[in-house]
């Protein structure tokens, strides 16, 4: 079911605030059903959490005779990762929403059967009432490129009256801006690294 006919993608009104709120911060990937447009984004619907990590290791190196003092650090490799969870409707779940063919859209059911990465597209919505915000950083993307689900779960259980999907994404590269240009078609491919 395309999502511009569905009652749950209405859009309501955001407050104006200087504080950053969750319901300007919008995400994108190519969807399995994307329609008479594949290879475009699209944006995710339902997301409860979605939470981008950078971490790299810094070792200190100090020489012996000189004390306890650090001479320089040694930086490491920078190690991209998210968590992103997803409540699970009959006709799109994770895996759809990420560009696989998977629950009503195919046979796409593990891990196993992913053969290529994804990308998301995170946006945060600057509200153009603040003054001095520049009309360059509204909204402020960020692209996370090559991305590989490396874990996926969902949970039933009785009394509850939805289901949440979770999943953890090793990603490759990140961008400031769309690494193929505005509206670049990826083609049959997920991700642009593959393209």
């Amino acid at each position: 079911m395309p999502q511009s006919n569905s009652y749950i993608y209405r859009e309501g009104i955001t407050p104006n605030t200087y504080l950053l709120n969750t319901q300007r911060v919008k995400l994108y990937s190519t969807d399995a059903d994307n329609g008479p447009a594949p290879g475009k984004v699209q944006q995710i619907g339902l997301v409860q959490s979605w939470s981008p990590s950078h971490s790299r290791s810094v070792e200190p190196i100090r020489g012996i005779g000189f004390g306890d003092q650090i001479a320089e650090l040694g930086v490491g490799v920078t190690d991209l990762t998210a968590s992103c969870t997803v409540m699970m409707m009959y006709l799109k779940d994770i895996m759809q929403a990420f560009g696989y063919k998977s629950g009503s859209s195919g046979l796409i059911r593990s891990l196993k059967h992913h053969k290529w990465p994804f990308d998301i597209k995170e946006e945060i919505v600057v509200p153009t009432e603040l003054v001095g915000v520049p009309a360059t950083g509204n909204p402020i993307i960020t692209w996370y490129v090559g991305c590989w689900m490396t874990d996926y779960s969902k949970a039933f259980n009785i009394g509850e009256t939805s289901t949440a999907q979770d999943t953890s994404v090793q990603i490759s590269d990140v961008y400031a801006l769309e690494p193929m240009g505005p509206n670049a078609d990826v083609g049959s491919k997920l991700s642009v690294i593959h393209s």
